[in-house]
């Protein structure tokens, strides 16, 4: 009869307010603890790529990416039909797609400008003969989670999605048998080679 008493007594209390909000308080602890564990990321050299999911073209079919279960080394570039730095190095990506694709470089192109359509995009893909992945992203949700404001730059992750290189291909956009220093090259290098790679970070010409 006590046990009776008692949840009478509780269900008076929860219907009349008097135990709702103290529910309401425990119920969101945990959440407010698991949002505080929670470390975020704009993918700086160091941290892990932003966490995102997304729908891509690989070879005329469409799959799934997700950027930190990607499981291999990845070279994300931020490209643009319209992207004055985009189309002076599409037969330098392509070289880089035939030179470290084999080693299984894994190469996306994320389309991140608002105003160009999916047909240009697609079109302008086909016509620079990439083979790497087709990522229309409308909503620039990549661009905006690295805080990124050019595009022209290029994303190399490990194998764990961390960022190892963030910048430009190389220090040359408009005549590739002048550029010195080739940032991505190097970097793919070192990343495969299982070493530190020296240099993070080179100049965005978008």
């Amino acid at each position: 009869m006590q046990m009776k008493n008692l949840a009478g007594a509780l269900l008076l209390a929860a219907l009349t307010g008097g135990i709702v909000a103290p529910q309401l308080a425990l119920a969101q602890a945990p959440a407010a603890a698991a949002g505080q564990e929670k470390k975020e990321t704009t993918g700086k050299v160091g941290e892990l790529i932003p966490a995102l999911t997304a729908k891509v073209m690989r070879d005329g079919k469409e799959a799934t990416l997700d950027t930190q279960k990607n499981g291999k080394v990845t070279a994300y570039v931020l490209v643009g039909v319209t992207c004055p730095a985009t189309k002076p190095y599409a037969e330098r990506l392509a070289a880089l797609e035939a030179a470290y694709g084999p080693k299984g470089v894994d190469f996306v192109y994320a389309y991140v400008n608002k105003p160009e359509s999916a047909a240009d995009k697609a079109k302008f893909h086909k016509e620079c003969k990439w083979t790497g992945a087709f990522w229309n992203d409308e909503g620039s949700a990549f661009a905006k989670a690295l805080k990124a404001g050019k595009t022209g730059e290029v994303i190399i992750t490990d194998k764990d999605g961390k960022v190892v290189y963030r910048g430009g291909i190389d220090d040359n956009l408009n005549d590739a048998t002048k550029a010195k220093e080739k940032y991505v090259a190097a970097a793919l290098e070192e990343v495969l080679a299982g070493k530190a790679v020296t240099k993070t970070t080179g100049k965005v010409f978008g």
